[in-house]
């Protein structure tokens, strides 16, 4: 027996439980055992488009498409509505399959016919409806005559469930290009007269009135003359669903209209929006609000008054719903943009920044910033500052979610502040922000701030810039920490001169005994540690934590300046300088420190992503990742042994590395990088190093790694026994020593030097036990990983399909 036939002979065995009381005894019986749980029964009428390919035309329409209408049946009276939206969602495949030789898909009609006729649940309903326009292409014009159209007029004509007759008017119009003038005309007035009843439920005529949008696009202008006065009286409905329903077929009709025809625009549209606009019903302002900048450009385009529109904008703006205001601040830019530029100076953008200092929702709040933000490209340069000075006023609100709305839109904004503003309140603002207890705040401070650093002047990046980023790299939450490190990447490109105080520090003294000692608590790094990163365990620090939605946060819940004043900090974090960090006893700021290294001398400073003031995005998003600079690093090694590849000098999604920067400052960093390696308790730690040697190696002297990097990886591979950490010395080593890089595959014994990444998602228990393992080493690449198994004939190959390594 063949799959198929096996699949046929289960849809055939096929029982559905009943929900009538005879049924409702809970004892096991045969009947309970030939049921099939309803998630069986949906994996099998998933296939049903796969069984129909393989059975062909012929018997799929003499065996499948009858076992069908059997099975809908029993569905139907067992009242099975999932195993009914699955079939029906699947019929305009087989449609596909039976095409429209012979009876063809039209063999399905009866099937959705009964599903129509029978279900009242709307989605089930909805379903078979599309279904029903999905198959009518594959139909000839006389089956649409014996077959759909008998249909369409069952359901308009008898007293059926609400959503078959509510999905009917879909229909009409899908059928409407198919079917001979009279017809035409026939469904039009069917469509009309389910509009207009006024003793239909009103959700059926709503769906009608939505539907004679599409009605008009098939007709064209001709419709007009009825679609008017049809609207005209639908305006003043008593059923508020069919009055919001108007606005779009308004619109529509509003598009109909030639250029410049004023009295008919006023006539026949601006009459009914001005009723519209009237109705307190909280449906009809939505619809309204959803629809204004197309209102606007139709009434500018034809010639007629604007002004009733400006009014209408300015009522829903203050709505009392909060959701009709958030939908009209999202048409408010589209709007202004299709007013003539008088009405938009004097008029719509005064009111614009009136209500972004009345606004108190946020979520209206943020679609107000979002569009004054976008009119700004297009307002003259007077017009601009009085929309950006309420937003730039947000950052001393009292509340921290308005602070982040300058955040996200900061460097727009500030392209139309004066330098010397920026300098003299600006920055001072932003710098206090950081001592907040939102770390969505800090983060937007430290992501925010590199764009105003080539406008800035060397002593302000020196005095004050350069202490605030070291400062910020001892932030409480990860994702703040680590914006610290390419803020300061970014800094030292701009500003190259001050990076030996970033460094070394500007303290003195002190910092290089440090150098080769290990990991140490030093005093002033321990007091800095335990006050930011340290764990609060009172209650106080814990209420008043941000934890929802923190990102990396390292366990502190207090702010910044807690226990330490930001003054005190900063100047701490300046004195101590970058090297400070490799030395701290917090293993986070030990990776912090690895993590600003690779993005000071790696091959690219990766791009910010996009700053989200509502939280609605992770501080990640968007961000490149170290394993893919350490794929780019591999693959740059590669290059240089084989020119014949090419690849670019900058990763994607990054910016160039600071140049120009002094070889004691890395000299030193080196050494930091090789003691975490060699010395650091932490694994994590340690093969973090090992991949920032392999992320940095670029910018390495053949001397250094001769004398340095390369006697330290080999003591790493012949020491640590951690996989992880001699994984990634190993692919380091290869990097540097280039004498270990022949042509012939190397062995490596047991235990598998796997990455951990492939160690995560092979699955090992699947494979024989091995005798010997090894990889490939000069073939291999970061995109294809090869393993043999000498204990058996089977090659597993795994490539970066397969497993997301890198």
């Amino acid at each position: 027996m063949s799959v198929v036939e096996a699949v046929l002979q289960t849809l055939s065995t096929l029982k559905f439980e009943s929900t009538s009381a005879e049924q409702s005894d809970p004892r096991p019986t045969a009947f309970d055992n030939e049921t099939l749980e309803t998630a069986e029964k949906l994996r099998v009428f998933q296939s049903l488009p796969t069984i129909a390919k393989n059975l062909g035309v012929e018997e799929c329409q003499k065996t499948l498409v009858p076992m069908l209408g059997d099975l809908v049946q029993k569905a139907i009276g067992a009242g099975d509505d999932e195993v009914l939206m699955v079939i029906a969602q699947k019929l305009p495949d087989l449609a596909d399959v039976l095409g429209s030789d012979g009876e063809g898909a039209s063999s399905l009609i009866p099937i959705i016919s009964e599903i129509l006729v029978f279900v009242e649940e709307i989605v089930v309903v909805q379903a078979a409806a599309d279904a029903f326009c999905a198959i009518l292409p594959h139909l000839s014009a006389e089956q649409i005559d014996k077959k759909a159209l008998p249909l369409i007029r069952k359901l308009h004509e008898e007293d059926l469930f609400c959503a078959s007759r509510k999905v009917v008017s879909k229909m009409m119009t899908t059928c409407y290009p198919l079917v001979p003038a009279k017809v035409e005309s026939e469904l039009k007035c069917r469509l009309i007269h389910l509009a207009d009843n006024e003793d239909e439920v009103p959700l059926v005529r709503s769906a009608a009135i939505y539907q004679l949008v599409t009605l008009a696009r098939l007709i064209g202008n001709e419709f007009k003359a009825e679609l008017s006065p049809l609207l005209a009286g639908l305006v003043g409905d008593s059923q508020r669903i069919v009055r919001a329903a108007c606005v779009e077929p308004i619109l529509e009709l509003g598009k109909m209209l030639n250029n410049n025809e004023t009295t008919e625009y006023e006539t026949m549209v601006q009459a009914s929006l001005d009723k519209l606009n009237e109705d307190g019903s909280r449906d009809t302002r939505r619809a309204l609000a959803s629809n204004m900048a197309e209102l606007q450009k139709i009434a500018i385009s034809r010639g007629g008054s604007s002004k009733s529109l400006h009014t209408m904008m300015m009522n829903l703006l203050e709505d009392n719903e909060v959701e009709t205001r958030r939908i009209a601040a999202s048409q408010f830019k589209d709007f202004c943009l299709a007013s003539p530029k008088d009405v938009q100076t004097d008029f719509l953008l005064p009111r614009l920044q009136e209500h972004l200092n009345m606004e108190r929702e946020e979520r209206v709040r943020s679609e107000l910033v979002c569009c004054a933000v976008g009119l700004l490209p297009s307002a003259r340069v007077e017009d601009c500052l009085p929309l950006v000075r309420p937003i730039l006023a947000f950052l001393n609100h009292n509340l921290d979610q308005p602070k982040q709305y300058v955040f996200e839109y900061f460097s727009q904004l500030m392209s139309f502040i004066p330098s010397s503003e920026i300098q003299l309140t600006i920055l001072p603002s932003l710098v206090n922000l950081w001592q907040g207890k939102n770390w969505r705040v800090r983060l937007g401070v430290v992501q925010s701030l590199p764009c105003l650093f080539a406008t800035l002047p060397e002593s302000c990046l020196r005095e004050t810039i350069l202490p605030s980023t070291l400062a910020w790299l001892l932030d409480p939450t990860w994702a703040v920490r680590d914006c610290a490190c390419r803020s300061l990447a970014r800094l030292l490109s701009v500003c190259p001169s001050a990076a030996t105080d970033a460094i070394m520090g500007t303290g003195g003294g002190g910092g290089d005994k440090d150098v080769g000692t290990g990991v140490t608590s030093s005093p002033p790094s321990a007091t800095i540690s335990s006050s930011i990163v340290g764990s609060v365990t009172s209650a106080s620090a814990l209420t008043s934590a941000d934890a929802s939605g923190d990102a990396g946060n390292t366990g502190t819940g207090v702010g910044v300046g807690g226990a330490i004043s930001i003054a005190t900090l900063t100047a701490n974090a300046a004195a101590r300088g970058l090297r400070a960090l490799a030395s701290d006893s917090n293993y986070h700021l030990r990776q912090i420190f690895i993590l600003a290294v690779q993005a000071l001398w790696g091959p690219g400073i990766p791009e910010e992503p996009s700053y989200s003031a509502l939280g609605d995005l992770s501080p990640n998003v968007g961000l490149i990742s170290p394993a893919l600079l350490y794929d780019f690093a591999l693959r740059h090694h590669r290059q240089q042994r084989q020119p014949q590849q090419q690849q670019g000098k900058t990763p994607d999604k990054c910016a160039p590395p600071p140049t120009g920067l002094p070889a004691a400052g890395l000299q030193t960093c080196l050494q930091l990088l090789l003691q975490l390696l060699t010395a650091d308790p932490v694994p994590n730690v340690r093969f973090a190093a090992a991949r920032a040697l392999v992320i940095i190696s670029a910018s390495l002297e053949a001397k250094a790694t001769q004398k340095q990097v390369i006697p330290a990886l080999k003591k790493v591979l012949e020491e640590e026994k951690d996989f992880d950490v001699r994984f990634y010395a190993q692919d380091a080593l290869k990097v540097f020593d280039g004498s270990r890089c022949g042509t012939e595959a190397q062995s490596l014994p047991l235990p598998l030097l796997a990455s951990p990444e492939l160690m995560r998602f092979f699955d090992w228990s699947t494979l024989p036990s091995p005798t010997a393992l090894s990889i490939c080493l000069p073939t291999v690449t970061t995109t294809t990983i090869i393993i043999f198994i000498a204990a058996s004939t089977s090659y597993y190959f795994l490539t970066s399909s397969d497993v997301d390594c890198f």
